[in-house]
Parts: C-alpha cells; sequence; structure tokens
C-alpha cells in the first residue's frame, strides 16, 4: 500500500507538472497568437491609413492639374480664339436663320401675288362671262329695260370692286401681323437662348460649389471613420489582452489550489502511514515490502 501511494504521489505530481507546463505553453501560444493578431492589425491599419492618403493625394493632384488645366485653357489665346469663332459662328447662324425667314417671307409674299393673281383671273373670267350673258340678254330683250340693266350692272361692278378691296386690305393685315409675330418670335428666341447660357453658367457653378462640399464631407467622414476604426481597434486589443490576463490568473490559482490540495493529500497519507508505523511498531509484521530489481541482460 506504501509503494502504491507513493506511486499514486508520483503520478499526481507528474500529472500537475505536466499540467503546469501544458497550461504555461497555451499561455504562451495564446500570447503570441493575440501579439500576431494585434501586429497584423496594427500593419492592416497602416497599409489602409497610408493607402487612403496616397488616394488622397493623388485625387487632390488630379483636381489641381484639371484645374491647371482649366485655367491654362481659359487664360490661353486658342480658347479664347475658339470663344470668338463660337460668337461669330452663332452670329452666322443667327443670319442665316433672319435670311431663311426673309426667303420663307418672300414666298408667302409669291403665294400671296399668286393667289391674287388667280384672283383677278377669275374676276377677269367672271366679268367675262357676265358681259357675254349680258350681251346675250341684250340681244334677246333688245333694249328693253337697258337703264335697268346697266345700273344693276354698275351696283354688281362697285360691290365687287369693294369686296376686292376689302381682300386687299385683310391680306395686308395678315401680312402685317406675320410680320410682327415673325419679330416677336425672334426676340423671345433671342432672349430664351440668353437665359439658357445664363442657366447653364449659374449651374456650373453650383456643381462646382457642390462638388467642393461633397469633397470636404468625404474628407471629414473619412477622418471620422478612421478614428473610429482606431479606437475599436484599440478596444479590441484591450479586450483581448484582458481576457489573456484573466485566464492566465484563472490558471495560476487553479494551479496554485491544486499544488495546496495535493500537499495536504501527501500530508495526511504520511501522517496516516506513520500512525500505522507506530501502531505496528515492534510487531514483526511487514507492512511495506520492496520489490527486488532484476539484474540481467534484459534490464541493462
Amino acid at each position: 500500500m506504501r509503494e502504491w501511494y507513493q506511486e499514486v504521489d508520483k503520478r499526481r505530481f507528474s500529472l500537475g507538472m505536466l499540467l503546469q507546463t501544458e497550461s504555461l505553453r497555451e499561455d504562451e501560444e495564446i500570447a503570441e497568437l493575440l501579439q500576431a493578431r494585434a501586429d497584423e492589425a496594427e500593419r492592416r491599419r497602416h497599409e489602409w491609413i497610408e493607402m487612403e492618403r496616397l488616394k488622397r493625394e493623388e485625387a487632390e493632384k488630379e483636381l489641381v492639374k484639371v484645374k491647371k488645366q482649366q485655367r491654362e485653357i481659359e487664360n490661353s489665346e486658342a480658347y479664347r480664339h475658339m470663344q470668338t469663332k463660337e460668337i461669330l459662328l452663332e452670329t452666322k447662324q443667327a443670319q442665316l436663320y433672319q435670311i431663311d425667314e426673309k426667303k420663307a417671307l418672300k414666298r408667302r409674299q409669291a403665294c400671296v401675288e399668286i393667289l391674287w393673281q388667280r384672283v383677278w383671273q377669275r374676276l377677269d373670267e367672271s366679268r367675262a362671262k357676265q358681259e357675254q350673258y349680258e350681251q346675250q340678254l341684250r340681244n334677246i330683250i333688245e333694249g328693253r329695260c337697258q337703264a335697268q340693266n346697266l345700273d344693276r350692272d354698275r351696283d354688281q361692278k362697285a360691290q365687287l370692286a369693294k369686296e376686292v378691296l376689302n381682300d386687299q386690305r385683310e391680306c395686308a393685315t395678315a401680312l402685317e401681323i406675320a410680320a410682327e409675330m415673325d419679330i416677336r418670335k425672334k426676340k423671345q428666341e433671342l432672349k430664351r437662348n440668353n437665359e439658357k447660357r445664363r442657366k447653364h453658367l449659374t449651374d456650373l457653378q453650383d456643381q462646382i460649389k457642390q462638388n467642393l462640399q461633397i469633397n470636404d464631407t468625404n474628407i471629414k467622414n473619412n477622418m471620422k471613420q478612421d478614428c473610429i476604426c482606431n479606437i475599436l481597434e484599440d478596444k479590441q486589443i484591450y479586450e483581448e489582452l484582458m481576457q489573456k490576463h484573466c485566464a492566465r490568473a484563472q490558471n495560476r490559482d487553479w494551479h496554485q489550489r491544486y499544488m495546496t490540495h495535493t500537499a495536504q493529500e501527501r500530508a495526511i497519507e504520511a501522517e496516516r502511514s506513520e500512525k500505522r508505523e507506530r501502531e505496528y511498531l515492534g510487531t514483526g509484521c511487514v507492512l511495506s515490502q520492496q520489490q527486488k530489481q532484476p539484474y540481467g541482460r534484459e534490464v541493462r
């Protein structure tokens, strides 16, 4: 039994040392893993910050380059020459538009003249028919009611002349109204074009201001996100270190309790064996016996 207890004590001691070494090794592995994670997170954060800085520098350089190009284009003679060309082209287009309108007006006048010619031709034909009809009536009636027929003919001619004059006046007023409407239309189109140009310039200025504001807000948001990411990473690293510290303290307390418990068990067992030895002292009983170790080739 004593040998058995000694063997148990040895096994307990070896098991405690094995558990202690395993716990220390696990603590070291966890510490190395956490340190590697922290280093990797720090490296990634530095890389991300460096990439963001490079991107911002490239964006700023590109913006400065574009602004310089715009300024050079605006200040260059070629740009001014292009603007003058555009103005001349617009004036030429306006002149061509006026020429086209004059041609259209001439076409309308020609059409009106053709219509008047047709009207006069119809009047002449109607007069010829009327005269032929009157001559036939004169020949049939043989001079009867000639005065009445002549008066009636004069009245019809006067009425027809009045109608023709009224038609001419209406056509002239219609042409004047059409010319006034064309002039008003030209003025309205010029005014509309000027308003479009002004609106385009104001839209460009508003777009530039809006782009600058958006760029400023993006820079501020990126800075805030960087600060928040750094704070979260620091917090995560601190929490991992605290967890590691708590686990190490817990393992240390457990190992200390285990060692104290094993020491108490050994002391109790030693006291028990000493008491038993005292009880059987002088009786001649063999309580414990050591086995003889064989000595031979295999043992060697």
